[in-house]
């Protein structure tokens, strides 16, 4: 009987596969829990072959898995390649566009490759920063920016919601032990003061571990096991656990990502970015506060 595979079931089973987790890869697909594990369910059964297994950790490829995720891969990039050309118009001009940091180096490098191949006349110059020094900065030196900002904040064109929260290791179990030692990022930061401000509202006493600029840095100590940091549930690494009130820690505000325009009628190429962009990262089925990271 013929079998068709269904792009959507490819996609997910990849971004699990890379992830090592369903939450993340939910997260990531702006789908919820449930939604990616019928599909993969659904997925094996046209395969006929179990493809992941979970552990109390991670998921895994099973033999089986292993041998078809290079196939699904193929697929699913010549799947998108195929539709960025056809629906590609023939646009020239420069776009200047300023993103935050893990979104930079997590998030979009497909999304930017994507565009680059179906605008090959676009030159494009991307910067990373903090946001509120890369908006002070719109209209002069940035025509695009991207942006995190508190949920419900009111500006720019809103593409997806991201829950905030406190991370540590998963090599171990969380104890709440005062003062909390915490990984944060450089004042002024909005995470930096909006888990600050939660810490004190609950009472809780805390010390500044590690501190800098790079959110790459603060992840890579909480890995470690040495602090808390604050992470966004969709570009936490995969051996940080997100902590709540179930391990006696107060929620943190949900975030927003945005896209701002400089004011002014954008040009052709500064149109096209941004419609490329609000396509990839809208969250019509964005998952809204998933769980802690893990294999479920």
């Amino acid at each position: 009987m013929l079998r068709n595979i269904d792009v959507d079931l490819l996609r997910s089973f990849v971004t699990i596969a890379e992830l090592r987790s369903f939450t993340r890869a939910a997260a990531a697909l702006f789908r919820s829990q449930s939604t990616v594990s019928t599909q993969i369910r659904r997925l094996e059964e046209l395969a006929g072959q179990t493809l992941l297994e979970r552990s109390p950790h991670e998921v895994l490829l099973t033999r089986a898995g292993e041998q078809f995720l290079g196939y699904a891969r193929r697929i699913v990039a010549l799947h998108d390649e195929a539709l960025d050309v056809i629906n590609a118009q023939s646009v020239s001009g420069r776009v200047r566009l300023a993103v935050m940091d893990d979104y930079a180096t997590i998030v979009l490098p497909e999304t930017l490759a994507r565009f680059a191949r179906s605008h090959p006349d676009v030159e494009l110059e991307v910067t990373t920063g903090f946001t509120r020094d890369l908006l002070n900065s719109l209209g002069e030196e940035f025509d695009i920016v991207l942006a995190t900002q508190k949920a419900g904040d009111g500006r720019g064109e809103v593409l997806r919601r991201e829950p905030t929260h406190l991370a540590c290791s998963d090599r171990m179990a969380f104890v709440p032990e005062e003062p909390l030692q915490l990984a944060l990022l450089k004042a002024p930061n909005m995470f930096r003061e909006w888990a600050l401000d939660a810490l004190n509202e609950a009472g809780l006493r805390w010390r500044i571990l590690f501190s800098s600029s790079s959110i790459g840095a603060v992840e890579a100590v909480a890995a470690s096991g040495a602090a808390l940091t604050v992470v966004k549930a969709g570009t936490a690494r995969a051996d940080l656990q997100l902590l709540g009130i179930e391990h006696g820690l107060p929620p943190l505000p949900a975030s927003e990502i945005a896209l701002h325009l400089a004011p002014g009628r954008p040009g052709a190429a500064v149109a096209a970015m941004s419609a490329f962009l609000a396509d990839a990262l809208n969250d019509e089925m964005a998952v809204q506060g998933q769980g802690a990271h893990g294999a479920d």
